[in-house]
């Protein structure tokens, strides 16, 4: 049987290892299309990704855990998970360069409610005054417990209010000054029996945050 000449063979073999990388590469590049760009009717039919403002945030279709999706800051700064739930009020939406976010989420989840602040500066690295902002805007003698989590330093503390159960926290980079997130979480209709579930969810979300170290402040 006769065999091509080596320099055919070798040509061909290129040609198809071109064709196979470039077909991954197109995969790749499909794969990790930003939800903001994608058509609607191929994003996840959850509440997060039917607000516009909200997919702007979102970084992919694929869950982080079940019924949390990968949202970044809009500062860069930050990562977390984010409820499927949730929406991102555009009008209280609130940014200044790389130093400051301010927003709030209210999530819909079955017969329950929650509304979530979230405050970013890249000032907040000392442990008290950043407990004592949060004292003064709940005007409440909060008594901060603290959560350590791979590279962050979190303390929170808990809160009620009527019909409703709260946290407030505290979310520090250890890695760097690279500055900090204080959150308030409150949810409606939680029994004294739920409390404790409730608590846990809302401290496993807050250890969900991920600092973005390698960037430069302005």
């Amino acid at each position: 049987m006769k065999r091509g000449s080596p320099a055919k063979y070798w040509l061909a073999m290129f040609l198809l290892f071109l064709v196979v990388l470039l077909g991954g590469c197109q995969e790749n590049k499909e794969q990790h299309v930003k939800p903001a760009k994608m058509n609607v009717e191929d994003l996840p039919d959850v509440r997060a990704f039917q607000d516009e403002f909200t997919r702007e945030f979102l970084q992919l279709t694929e869950e982080t855990r079940e019924g949390y999706y990968p949202f970044m800051s809009g500062t860069g700064a930050y990562e977390m998970d984010f409820p499927a739930g949730g929406i991102v009020s555009e009008k209280l939406y609130s940014i200044n360069k790389k130093g400051f976010e301010s927003f709030f989420i209210g999530v819909h989840q079955l017969e329950r409610e929650a509304l979530i602040s979230i405050n970013y500066n890249s000032m907040y690295v000392n442990i008290e005054s950043t407990q004592d902002v949060l004292r003064k805007q709940l005007d409440e003698d909060l008594k901060f417990n603290k959560y350590d989590s791979n590279d962050l330093e979190i303390y929170a503390a808990t809160f009620t209010f009527q019909k409703g159960y709260g946290m407030a926290g505290v979310i520090l980079n250890k890695k760097s000054d690279g500055g900090g997130v204080l959150v308030t979480y409150e949810s409606n209709l939680i029994s004294k029996s739920d409390q404790g579930k409730q608590k846990e969810k809302i401290i496993k979300w807050m250890k969900s945050f991920k600092f973005n170290n390698n960037m430069k402040k302005e």
